[in-house]
């Protein structure tokens, strides 16, 4: 294809200076090297990533008698592209018989609610008159809640304790878990078909077990779970993989027929 665009070049500016052959002979001219000629290359001719070989030096025609050469139409060949269209194929969730059970995470996974934590960390220490750094928010995220509420406290030596600050946290975001929040498109039925299959089900997550059961309960997942595991329970964040070994020794399946399902690693 490469070699196949350099020859179109060479043979259009070819193309395009055959008018001025004839005329070389009995009119004046003047000599363009030939680096300078292959620029000359009409830049609709130029692909990227295409090197254009150099031109000898061409000898072009001036005077009076020029400006009716110029005026005469040049045919340039055309390039047919062929487009191949792939059809389009969904993503098959697996079921039985690739896997025996599949360890959810909640939020942004199963449910729509990462809006609702949005600066939550950083909306409490604001009531406090604290303004944190930037990514203060991210290094919170990456806790559990408690451990969260802990390195708040000792951070900014705040007088409340740790779960009066979790608390307060969590006040403004409680309402949306028992009232708003809702599933991802296609997850009660991806949960209904799995559930049918006999494929065993749990939700690991680093929310809140009272908000984790609301909204499941309230959205109608709640029966398709096993059991609920959070963060706080097992002492650890997702950071490290504890919660999702919990999960799998709780659930007494192999390692290798256990799918975690998350919405980021």
């Amino acid at each position: 294809m490469k070699r196949t665009c350099q020859y179109l070049a060479v043979f259009t500016l070819l193309a395009f200076c055959a008018p001025f052959a004839a005329a070389q002979k009995r009119l004046p001219s003047v000599r363009v090297p030939g680096k300078a000629a292959t620029e000359m290359i009409p830049k609709q001719l130029r692909f990227p990533g295409v090197k254009i070989p150099s031109v000898p030096p061409l000898r072009f025609p001036v005077g009076p008698q020029v400006s009716s050469l110029l005026l005469r139409p040049v045919e340039i060949p055309s390039v047919t592209v062929q487009t191949v269209q792939t059809p389009f194929r969904p993503v098959i969730f697996p079921g039985k018989k690739d896997i025996d059970a599949v360890i959810f995470d909640l939020d942004g996974t199963l449910l729509d609610s990462l809006w609702a934590w949005e600066n939550s960390g950083v909306n409490f220490l604001r009531t406090q008159g604290i303004n944190p750094p930037e990514g203060f928010n991210d290094q919170l995220a990456q806790l559990s809640l408690m451990d969260g509420a802990k390195l708040v406290k000792e951070k900014y030596n705040l007088p409340q304790s740790s779960e009066e600050i979790l608390r307060l946290t969590l006040a403004p975001i409680r309402e949306r878990y028992f009232h708003t929040i809702m599933p991802k498109p296609g997850v009660p039925e991806l949960l209904r078909r799995l559930k049918e299959q006999g494929v065993k089900m749990c939700v690991a997550t680093a929310s809140d077990k009272e908000l984790t059961v609301a909204a499941l309960k309230r959205t109608g997942l709640l029966p398709y779970f096993d059991f609920i595991l959070t963060c706080d329970e097992v002492g650890a964040g997702k950071r490290t993989p504890v919660i999702y070994e919990a999960a799998l020794k709780k659930l007494g399946t192999q390692k290798k027929r256990t799918l975690v399902a998350e919405d980021a690693l």
